[in-house]
């Protein structure tokens, strides 16, 4: 693939971590192959060197505590700010929260979305149990409908462990950050009317010094006009946009009139959906949004170049489109 000439457009593509980290979407065994590959350093590198020399220059990254790949990651990028490539990062910090002395139950998480959104969308739960991605976990569909569902009771008592974002922010500090992402932990801290502690962490980013804070969200129908309306401080949304609707809840169609009806930035992310869409209808589907930025997960140079040519060939046949519509 020719390098990316266009500035703008390379500035609408960010290479995600999510492969670098053995993270595949896929099974079991795709995690096990892509963590054995991504142990090696100069593995990693090779991939993001190729992306830096076809023109992509925005990376996202996980914390350093999130496991030993995203640290190995995370150096990689560190030393080529280091030696003077133009790079932008956009780290996801996860959000610790805590119920009492203990950390709030993921499955429960999900099951108190489910429960909270039966009555306005019906079909919310069983989405929930078929999504890929979210079966992708293990034992997700036997562990999630037997989980229950957290009580307005609890929703008081949640804290979260600022110590553990403020190590993370101090460790990102003198790296080349575009924006910060607290991550999709948010849906949770939304739908259970603590927008408190949202707002509070939101401060607590901008008061280290980064200018923007995106929040990452998997429950865009619900969680993205709940903000719009009630929170400030934020530059924009994380979130899944494919044409399968994988991660989109509570439903496609409630994302997608959520997206569409937000001022604030948004970023693309799950646009092949773990793999499981071709890259071109993908990114057609994902630049048919007016989003800032698409994240594109790769495993391999061949991935990477087929992905952004795809990538490319879309946004610069929306530009044609849009020029002929302003000549007429």
């Amino acid at each position: 693939m020719e390098i990316i000439e266009n500035a703008n457009l390379a500035k609408r593509l960010i290479l995600g971590h999510m492969p670098f980290i053995g993270v595949s979407y896929k099974s079991k065994e795709k995690d096990e192959e892509y963590s054995k590959r991504f142990s090696a350093e100069r593995a990693v590198r090779n991939v993001v060197e190729a992306a830096a020399k076809i023109g992509i220059y925005r990376f996202a990254s996980a914390t350093p505590g999130s496991s030993s790949l995203s640290s190995a990651h995370l150096r990689i990028l560190r030393a080529m700010a280091a030696e003077g490539q133009k790079i932008e990062l956009l780290p996801c910090i996860e959000i610790p929260i805590k119920l009492g002395d203990g950390d709030v139950s993921a499955f429960r998480r999900w099951a108190t979305y489910a429960n909270l959104d039966r009555k306005t969308h019906s079909k919310v739960k069983q989405r929930m149990v078929n999504d890929p991605i979210l079966n992708f976990r293990e034992g997700w569909k036997a562990q999630f409908r037997r989980s229950k569902p957290y009580a307005e009771k609890d929703f008081w008592k949640l804290t979260v462990d600022r110590a553990l974002i403020a190590d993370s922010l101090e460790y990102l500090a003198d790296l080349p950050i575009s924006s910060v992402e607290l991550g999709s932990e948010t849906d949770f801290l939304a739908i259970s009317s603590r927008l408190d502690l949202l707002g509070e962490l939101i401060d607590m980013v901008r008061n280290r010094g980064f200018k923007r804070v995106l929040l990452g969200v998997h429950h865009a129908g619900v969680t993205i006009p709940m903000l719009n309306d009630h929170l400030d401080g934020f530059h924009g949304y994380v979130t899944p946009l494919n044409p399968l609707g994988v991660m989109m809840f509570p439903s496609r169609v409630s994302a997608e009139r959520a997206v569409r009806g937000t001022e604030k930035a948004v970023y693309a992310i799950k646009p092949l959906a773990g793999g499981r869409v071709d890259p071109k209808t993908a990114f057609t589907y994902a630049f048919s949004f007016d989003v800032e930025s698409c994240m594109l997960g790769v495993s391999s140079i061949s991935e990477l170049k087929e992905d952004a040519r795809a990538a490319v060939e879309v946004l610069e046949g929306n530009e044609r489109r849009e020029a002929r519509c302003q000549r007429k």
